[in-house]
């Protein structure tokens, strides 16, 4: 039995839109603290309510995402350890990546 679908041009442009996406994140695009890391990532992966609160808690002067360059990597990774689901500052950047893209992919 074959079986043909229409109306999959919507899903297509989507699918397309998101790996565009993929790549200017992997191009190092820069991106709103804010955007990125969600209230509802915050909140479902870390122990604050949003990016700006995590940042005004940290042992750090940590405003944004740029900043956290400017910080020892053993260090940012502790406090990732112990505030977050995550281990890695990689970690908690990737899977924010991966949830803002299914959201555009399921929105």
């Amino acid at each position: 039995m074959e079986l043909q679908i229409t109306g999959l041009e919507d899903l297509e442009e989507r699918v397309g839109d998101a790996l565009t996406r993929i790549d200017k994140l992997q191009a190092g695009a820069r991106v709103q603290s804010d955007a990125f890391f969600s209230r509802s990532f915050m909140r479902d992966h870390t122990e604050f309510d949003s990016f700006d609160t995590f940042c005004e808690q940290s042992p750090w002067a940590f405003d944004d995402i740029d900043d956290a360059q400017d910080i020892s990597r053993d260090r940012l990774n502790e406090y990732i350890a112990a505030t977050t689901d995550f281990e890695t500052w990689e970690g908690m950047k990737t899977q924010a990546a991966e949830e803002e893209i299914i959201d555009q992919l399921v929105s």
